[in-house]
């Protein structure tokens, strides 16, 4: 095994730190049985070394799934397009595990907290105010209530934003709101969608 060809794609790839000097403390785990005392019995020493040659590989293996679940549970970004292909705007794609919802009655209103878990990363960071866009809510039983609901703007702070949704027509009852995409942006700017799926229940 080429330990340093091995290292030149590690420092390729995005990984913790950890889990690199893991890789390659295995992998020159592996180079060293290379070179085992020739007193060893040559099978014995065969096996060990496919041993940790497997091991490295198996770390890689994980290293490199573990790397494509989280790109693969990203938020990223992606125009949008008129049927003539021309390109009108962008959006944000992916956003479930980037943000967090919570819900509270107020009176006639429901409260949604929206909270940037990473308010530091685009888009978030760009973000001064934030609404939602399309909604609805339904009650235990799966019937909708309420469809293509959406708020007014509020303003983002310390990374989060509270949007108030009326709740005229519902009843006493057990409810489920479920938010397909909201929308953030500067004021003087294009307005940003941001897709996901978030769900709260909530009782009045």
């Amino acid at each position: 095994m080429d330990i340093e060809r091995f290292k030149e794609t590690l420092e390729k790839l995005e990984m913790p730190q950890p889990v690199r000097e893991r890789i390659v403390a295995n992998c020159i785990a592996g180079k060293r049985f290379d070179k085992e005392d020739s007193t060893v019995n040559t099978s014995k020493r065969t096996t060990v070394r496919r041993s940790a040659l497997i091991a490295a590989a198996l770390s890689v293996l994980l290293c490199l799934s573990a790397i494509g679940a989280a790109a693969v549970a990203a938020g990223y970004f992606k125009d949008v397009t008129r049927a003539d292909g021309a390109v009108v705007g962008t959006a944000y794609e992916q956003a479930t595990e980037e943000l967090a919802l919570s819900v509270a009655v107020n009176e006639n209103q429901l409260r949604v907290t929206v909270t940037m878990l990473f308010p530091d990363k685009p888009p978030y960071s760009e973000c001064e105010q934030l609404s939602i866009g399309d909604c609805q809510i339904a009650d235990m039983s799966g019937s909708v209530i309420l469809q293509d609901a959406s708020t007014e703007p509020s303003p983002v702070r310390d990374g989060k934003a509270e949007v108030t949704l009326p709740l005229d027509g519902l009843g006493s009852g057990c409810y489920q709101l479920t938010v397909s995409r909201l929308i953030g942006g500067k004021k003087a700017d294009q307005p940003l969608p941001i897709s996901g799926t978030w769900q709260c229940e909530f009782e009045i």
